[in-house]
């Protein structure tokens, strides 16, 4: 795993380079490239170096010679701005031009338009998706710092804008063109990754009236899966977030703790997974330490906040459970060997105009509805006949069946957690912890019974058979009988005091009924092991 800080501004220690780019941002001869700031952040211009936003004039050309042949610049540009979103700041090349003179410029063209062998010209002074596309750096750089703002290439102006998923969805979603095929942002604003301020509150009314953001952040920590990026917005830690989001009384939570400054709430947003400066490596935001962790797999990135990489406590555990893993006595199983949480939940197709490729699963949803009343499931990729249709019967079926056994097992174990309170036997104990914990570790699973469902059911499973292993007697009147029934092995005996004498009840069935008599006026019954 790659530990990556975020960019903080901070002063240049070198006078020089500070005077020379106050004076050029000043001046407005030329626009900020990447070389620019290099001076004061290596790292970020080395990470982005690296990224697709480096490296885009390459795609403008193929597109421009594959789809645009005999268009003139100018044209192109009012059908599909690629200007725009590929290279803003191309517009502040060559003594600046429009967006239509620098498409002319950065790519060739026969007879003023562009053909089949159209490629890249003048690449030196393309800015690609650089340092000026998405900061506005003040005049007084770097004692004021750069803000988030689109640089618009219709307008040479900047657009200044409230969060890093807004600054993305301009040209990741329909911010800046509203009939884009590129929806990441609109599909993620429809998830509920982009809606997770509410469920804070809630649980904070709910689970932590009378306690301060920092001895709830010390057993909960709310910030760091909720909205981990909410701790460069307030300046502080984790504490500090959680005190300025949520409403509180003399610095303690209580039932009605609401939202607050829900306008500045990112959310699970776009700089969580993705590091702005380089956005094609998956990597989680550390809100504890300010830094991105590069993640060998999508996986590995969900596992941190549903699963246990971050937090071994957690009791939000689909990517353990996807594993197959963790369960005490439980064989290790995969329902689906080989699939990962990104290959149901971030399924793409490959079908034009579809919502699915164009929200590229930032939905996370298994199932995307398209127009028309049709939908795409991700379970087609395996299973071609896949419709929502026999998805959601699927879904519904294996979560009725967990829900019905988890109610069974909870129900057992509940009963022999009961019986066995004041025992002293250790095996017994030992037996029961381990019900115990696969009983948690399956209800652990965020999906209700989908996530591995065969390894779901083998937990609960053996939780069951593990507390009606224990030899415990039940009692139950029904009418004018009294039924015992027990479970474990053992014999029973009846007597008629506690002291005993004890007998071995002859051709005891397991129920027992035992009808009113008259004759008997009191018996005691025990499981002989």
């Amino acid at each position: 795993m790659v530990i990556i800080k975020p960019m903080i501004a901070k002063p240049d220690p070198n006078l020089l380079t500070t005077v020379l780019l106050a004076a050029m941002l000043a001046s407005g001869a030329q626009a900020v490239w990447a070389a620019d700031c290099n001076a004061c952040h290596p790292n970020e211009v080395a990470q982005w170096s690296g990224s697709p936003h480096a490296n885009t004039q390459l795609d403008v050309a193929t597109e421009l010679s594959q789809s645009h042949p005999g268009e003139t610049p100018a044209g192109v540009i009012l059908g599909e701005d690629c200007i725009a979103c590929h290279a803003p700041t191309a517009v502040q090349a060559n003594g600046k031009m429009s967006e239509g003179d620098a498409l002319g410029y950065f790519f060739t063209t026969t007879n003023g338009q562009f053909s089949a062998d159209t490629s890249a010209t003048n690449t030196s002074a393309w800015p690609h998706v650089g340092c000026a596309a998405c900061h506005s750096v003040p005049t007084n750089h770097p004692i004021a710092p750069a803000s988030l703002a689109l640089f618009d290439s219709q307008t040479a102006h900047y657009v200044h804008v409230a969060s890093v998923s807004e600054l993305c969805g301009q040209c990741h979603g329909t911010l800046h063109f509203s009939d884009t095929d590129h929806q990441v942002y609109d599909a993620w604003l429809c998830s509920k990754h982009a809606h997770t301020q509410a469920d804070v509150a809630r649980e904070l009314s709910n689970s932590h009236p009378g306690e301060d953001p920092w001895s709830v952040t010390a057993g909960e920590n709310c910030i760091a899966c909720h909205a981990p990026t909410a701790v460069l917005g307030t300046g502080g830690d984790e504490a500090t977030a959680l005190d300025y989001f949520f409403t509180s009384t003399n610095g303690v939570f209580t039932t009605n703790t609401v939202s607050a400054h829900g306008d500045e709430w990112p959310g699970v947003g776009c700089a969580t997974c993705h590091n702005p400066h380089d956005p094609s490596s998956l990597s989680y935001f550390n809100s504890g330490t300010f830094q991105y962790e590069v993640m060998t797999n999508s996986a590995q990135l969900c596992g941190q906040c549903h699963g246990n990489l971050r937090f071994p406590d957690t009791d939000h555990l689909s990517y353990n459970i996807n594993a197959g893993t963790g369960g005490i006595g439980v064989p290790a199983e995969q329902w689906m060997p080989g699939v990962g949480c990104a290959d149901c939940h971030m399924y793409a197709s490959n079908v034009d105009g579809s919502n699915s490729k164009k929200y590229r699963g930032h939905t996370w949803a298994i199932t995307v509805p398209e127009d028309g009343g049709a939908s795409t499931v991700s379970c087609q990729v395996c299973h071609p006949g896949a419709n929502e249709l026999n998805v959601n019967w699927v879904k519904a079926t294996t979560q009725g069946q967990f829900q019905s056994l988890d109610a069974t097992a909870g129900a057992s174990v509940a009963r022999a957690a009961a019986a066995l309170q004041n025992t002293q036997d250790t095996n017994w104990l030992a037996t029961l912890a381990e019900a115990q914990h696969n009983l948690i570790y399956a209800e652990s699973d965020e999906s209700g019974g989908f996530h591995n469902f065969a390894y779901l059911m083998a937990l609960l499973n053996d939780a069951n058979a593990k507390a009606l292993s224990f030899p415990i007697l039940d009692t139950l009147v029904q009418g004018s009988n009294v039924v015992i029934s027990w479970t474990g092995a053992g014999t029973l005996q009846a007597a008629d005091s506690i002291t005993g004498p004890w007998h071995d009840v002859s051709g005891a069935t397991n129920p027992l009924v035992l009808a009113p008599s008259a004759t008997v006026r009191q018996q005691y019954y025990r499981l002989r092991p």
